[in-house]
């Protein structure tokens, strides 16, 4: 298996992370989206900022409960992404550059929303990035984040029928631990943020900061005929096939993160058998019309204003 991260390809990236098809209009209810807007008061947006955008796909959720005439920025440093983005995007109302969370290109006091989904899970220091989105962040603005606690949510989705035996659940938790530490130690953000980022804002300097957790659950159930259904099933199809895991990535980024938190290569294959044990259950207990899951995920809002 390569030495390098899966993310050092861009097109690999774009397959691994599901940047292309529905999959991700899968994370958000559109009305649980409206309450947040109303909430946070949206309204008085008139500029915002998507930070690591990728495609584009969490700007185009936020921009219909924004005003007609507010503007939306997405930021990343891919230029393969924002290509996808722009693509998607209303060129009427949004524009994509390159730059990264830690260094925005932009100046101090531009947007009155600086949100991010997915994105402080990978970074080194969280709280630099913080930093930065309130330097461009206007005096009352809001600063939203969307991030997962995934140790959490690897329990819900390990939840369904069939589940793992004792012992399968033991070896992908150890599995899934360690590789947790070894992304941290190789300075690639961490899993599990979701659950700090009430404190990492408030020792950023926001005020009234508030935290809620989505309303949304990926489920599987037999006749496995609904809409969303289907595409869940075909983009972890598509995953399974490449030995992706909706629990955990790939493999090879796996075995790059285990390595680095001093596992062995025997420990590993005994975990990694375990995540494939669980993934060909899923997948012969889907084709016999027999699985069946919540699948809820633990992604928390987190939002707090600039007092200036």
């Amino acid at each position: 298996m390569t030495t390098e991260p899966e993310y050092a390809d861009p097109q690999r990236y774009i397959e691994l992370v599901a940047f292309e098809g529905s999959w991700r209009d899968l994370f958000w209810n559109r009305d649980f989206l409206a309450l947040m807007a109303r909430r946070l008061r949206f309204g008085e947006v008139g500029r915002a900022l998507d930070v690591g955008c990728g495609a584009g796909h969490w700007g185009r959720a936020l921009l219909p409960h924004l005003p007609s005439g507010a503007t939306l920025a997405g930021v990343d440093r891919e230029e393969a992404f924002l290509a996808m983005a722009r693509e998607s995007g209303d060129p009427e109302r949004t524009e994509y550059v390159v730059g990264t969370a830690e260094r925005l290109p932009f100046p101090d006091a531009s947007f009155d929303l600086v949100t991010c989904q997915l994105v402080m899970i990978h970074l080194a220091d969280p709280a630099l990035a913080l930093r930065e989105m309130r330097r461009v962040l206007r005096p009352g603005g809001v600063l939203l984040m969307a991030e997962p606690d995934n140790r959490a949510g690897n329990i819900a989705l390990l939840g369904g029928e069939p589940r793992p035996s004792d012992q399968d659940f033991a070896l992908l938790f150890e599995l899934l631990l360690r590789t947790e530490r070894g992304k941290s130690a190789l300075g690639e953000g961490d899993q599990s943020i979701g659950g700090r980022l009430p404190g990492l804002a408030v020792a950023a300097g926001l005020d009234e900061v508030v935290a809620y957790t989505n309303d949304r659950c990926i489920s599987l159930h037999p006749p496995y005929e609904r809409g969303d259904m289907k595409v869940a099933m075909e983009q972890e199809r598509s995953w399974y096939a490449q030995q992706v895991s909706v629990l955990c990535g790939s493999r090879a980024d796996n075995w790059r993160f285990y390595q680095a938190a001093q596992g062995t290569r025997d420990d590993f294959d005994r975990g990694w058998q375990a995540v494939e044990r669980w993934m060909d259950s899923v997948q012969e207990s889907i084709a016999a019309r027999t699985y069946h899951a919540a699948r809820g995920f633990v992604m928390y809002l987190v939002a707090g204003r600039n007092p200036g």
